[in-house]
C-alpha cells in the first residue's frame, strides 16, 4: 500500500470519526442539560472534549517535523478547502442557535450554561458534519 492509498483510508476513518464525535457532542448536550450541579469538575470534561474536538478540526496535528508524508497528503489543498468550508457551516450554525436560544430564553429561563452548550455543540456539530461529508464525497 502507498501512501496515497494510506492516506486515502485515513482520511476516510478521520470522516467517519467526525461523525461519531457529532453524535457524541449532541448525546453529551442532550443529557447534560438542566443538570442543576454544574460545575468546574463537571464541566472539566466537556471542555475537554470539545477542545480536542475543535482542534482536530484545524490542520494543527498536520504541521511540524514530524509530519510524514500520509499527513502532508492528508492535508493537502482540498481538504483545506474543505475545512474552510466546515468552519463557514459552523458559525451559521452558531448564529441560528444563539438566535434560537435567545427566543427560547424569552419563553423559559435557561442558564447560561445551558445555552453556551447549544451554542458550542451546534457549531460544532455542523463543523464536523459539514467536514465529514466533504471528504467522503471526495474520496469517490
Amino acid at each position: 500500500m502507498n501512501f496515497i492509498e494510506k492516506a486515502e483510508r485515513k482520511s476516510r476513518g478521520r470522516a467517519i470519526l467526525f461523525y461519531l464525535l457529532a453524535i457524541t457532542l449532541l448525546a453529551s448536550a442532550i443529557l447534560a442539560i438542566g443538570t442543576h450541579s454544574e460545575g468546574a469538575a463537571r464541566l472539566a470534561p466537556w471542555f475537554v472534549m470539545i477542545g480536542l474536538t475543535a482542534l482536530n478540526l484545524t490542520s494543527l496535528p498536520f504541521h511540524g517535523k514530524a509530519c510524514g508524508e500520509v499527513s502532508k497528503l492528508m492535508n493537502d489543498e482540498t481538504t483545506r478547502d474543505h475545512r474552510r468550508s466546515s468552519f463557514a457551516a459552523g458559525f451559521w450554525a452558531m448564529f441560528a442557535a444563539a438566535t434560537a436560544t435567545m427566543i427560547v430564553a424569552a419563553l423559559w429561563p435557561l442558564s447560561a450554561i445551558d445555552i453556551s452548550r447549544v451554542i458550542i455543540t451546534a457549531g460544532l456539530m455542523a463543523a464536523l458534519v459539514a467536514f465529514a461529508t466533504l471528504e467522503l464525497r471526495a474520496s469517490r
